[in-house]
């Protein structure tokens, strides 16, 4: 869910992966980890989400409302 949310995003500013992870200096599989993880306090993931100027919300609704 947030993977594909944060590539796009990439995507959309011209940035690849390599990009945040060697500006962040964390290690290419902790960054793919912390994007694909569930658990929304990963300190990784909030690190990788302030370098983007990004914040998290989340919403939630009844099921079969959509």
């Amino acid at each position: 869910m947030l993977e594909l949310q944060i590539k796009e995003i990439l995507k959309q500013r011209g940035l690849k992966p390599v990009d945040v992870y060697k500006a962040l200096d964390i290690d290419k599989v902790v960054f793919y980890q912390s994007i694909r993880t569930s658990n929304l306090n990963n300190k990784t993931l909030h690190k990788i989400l302030r370098y983007l100027g990004l914040e998290m919300e989340v919403k939630l609704h009844e099921k079969g409302s959509l």
